[in-house]
């Protein structure tokens, strides 16, 4: 039943998107490899808004003139609606304050009583074109502090980089994005998920590079991060090859979670059927090898994948195929626990067969925006499981209501469960996480923000996630977060 749930749920999105994607109409002759794509000086965004432009940013768009998206179907990155066609170099201060009414703080000790968080976010964003090389970086740190004293405090610290070198025939490109942060940054509120790029998006990491957290935990402080490069080979006008080499880890300091890291390495070939259109195949290596327990898998995918872009309106991607993954045993274990010379631990690999879905989607009209996409495959277990199959959904709707009223509204869903191999007694634990909201945000001025959010999470589980008076197989979560945000107009050099 899962198998047949799964399918349908990835078919089900393609032919959502599928529809929409080949209703567009057929956009001008443009260059399929423009020499130097560039990013545009940024409009103002607001974390908990970064979906939804306020009247500025409206206008800001209209005027801008978008050149086709380049990112390599089999590459790190999602597609994207395009870049705006502008070489400005620039950097552009930001600061956010926020009050946060938290039901459930999460502190390990059971639900307690409303807690308030108040934040305050500071950073930087910096775009550099000069020459073959583009460069963005995006810089935010700050904290979040309780008037609860039996709930801690929160750091952030967060940084997305990315350098692109553009040559005759290949182009390389290199990506950093690391968080340190004290929650799950699936499906958070009353905080900033991490860094956003110059103009409010995050660097759009396809799935299984960056570390996923998908599953709700205690509050504690924790470490993300994937470091990587990729290099395109421009064989003709419409083929071109694909390598991409990198790192992730997830490293919990607070809480006795499973910590790891994944081996990424990547080959792909895209070819073009029009300006519109392109196919790739491509075959990637992933090893997850955890730190505190005796354990590693190591995937072999073998993807088909298609893509569709419609400058300024559309970026849909969708890809599939085989997972071979040999999985050392024992699957799971308690969280935190090892194994040393005395264990049980046996060295052999089992070889299971799973299926790996991805898909993403990017609609724009003139004042709604539509974005989603959904995963399925075996993932790292977010810390709590020792490997899990993961399925994956986001979904984003924004509208410009006014010129000085947006609306936002977000919803997702996360199952992981435990990875378990036929003919074994492993436990098969399964989290099934479920989380939607709204915000709304109200320009003051060029440069400042107010936004209102709320956010719901509720976590099913067989077994309770934290110890103490109040601990259950479920957790609800409601934040109200108000806010107000300033975005200094960009600063060129």
């Amino acid at each position: 039943m899962r198998i047949v749930l799964n399918i349908c749920l990835a078919v089900g999105a393609i032919v959502l998107s599928v529809p929409i994607a080949w209703a567009q109409e057929q956009e001008p002759d443009q260059s399929s490899q423009p020499a130097q794509p560039s990013q545009p000086i940024p409009a103002y965004h607001s974390p908990l808004a970064s979906a939804a432009n306020n009247g500025q940013d409206e206008a800001n768009a209209d005027s801008q003139r978008l050149l086709p998206d380049t990112t390599a179907l089999t590459g790190v990155q999602d597609l994207s609606l395009g870049t705006p066609a502008t070489n400005h170099s620039y950097w552009q201060p930001h600061l956010d304050i926020s009050s946060t009414v938290d039901s459930n703080p999460l502190t390990g000790q059971g639900q307690s009583a409303w807690t308030t968080f108040a934040s305050v976010f500071g950073g930087v964003d910096l775009n550099r074109n000069s020459g073959n090389s583009f460069l963005s970086l995006s810089y935010v740190g700050g904290g979040s502090f309780s008037s609860d004293g039996s709930v801690s405090n929160g750091v952030i610290q967060g940084l997305n980089f990315s350098e692109r070198l553009s040559y005759r025939r290949y182009v390389l490109s290199f990506f950093d994005q690391f968080l340190y942060a004290p929650q799950t940054p699936f499906g958070a509120a009353g905080i900033p998920n991490g860094p956003t790029l110059p103009g409010g998006g995050t660097l759009g990491f396809g799935n299984g590079f960056t570390p996923g957290q998908s599953i709700l935990t205690t509050r504690g402080q924790r470490v993300t991060n994937f470091s990587g490069g990729e290099m395109d080979v421009l064989l003709t006008p419409r083929t071109s090859l694909t390598f991409v080499g990198g790192y992730s880890l997830l490293d919990s300091l607070d809480e006795p979670l499973l910590n790891y890291g994944n081996v990424i390495l990547s080959a792909g070939y895209n070819y073009q059927l029009s300006r519109q259109n392109t196919i790739g195949f491509s075959y990637q290596y992933s090893a997850f090898n955890y730190s505190n327990f005796n354990q590693s898998i190591k995937n072999n995918f073998i993807y088909a994948s298609y893509g569709r872009r419609i400058t300024g309106k559309l970026a849909f991607q969708a890809s599939a195929g085989p997972d071979i993954a040999l999985i050392r045993m024992p699957l799971t274990t308690t969280p935190g626990t090892s194994t040393g010379a005395g264990g049980t631990t046996p060295s052999g690999y089992m070889t299971q067969i799973y299926a790996s879905i991805n898909s993403a989607l990017q609609y724009q009209l003139r004042r709604v925006a539509i974005s989603a996409a959904y995963n399925h495959g075996v993932s790292g277990g977010s810390g709590v499981l020792a490997g899990a199959v993961t399925d994956n959904f986001t979904g984003t709707v924004s509208k410009q209501v006014s010129r000085a009223l947006s609306v936002a509204w977000n919803v997702g869903y996360s199952r992981n469960r435990g990875i378990q191999v036929f003919g074994t007694t492993t436990a098969n634990q399964t989290f099934d996480y479920w989380f939607t909201g709204a915000n709304l945000s109200h320009p003051l001025g060029r440069t400042m923000n107010v936004f209102l959010a709320y956010q719901l999470q509720y976590q099913n589980t067989a077994a309770s996630i934290c110890t103490g008076t109040g601990c259950g197989a479920s957790v609800t979560r409601n934040q109200i977060t108000f806010g107000f945000s300033w975005r200094k107009q960009p600063i060129p050099f």
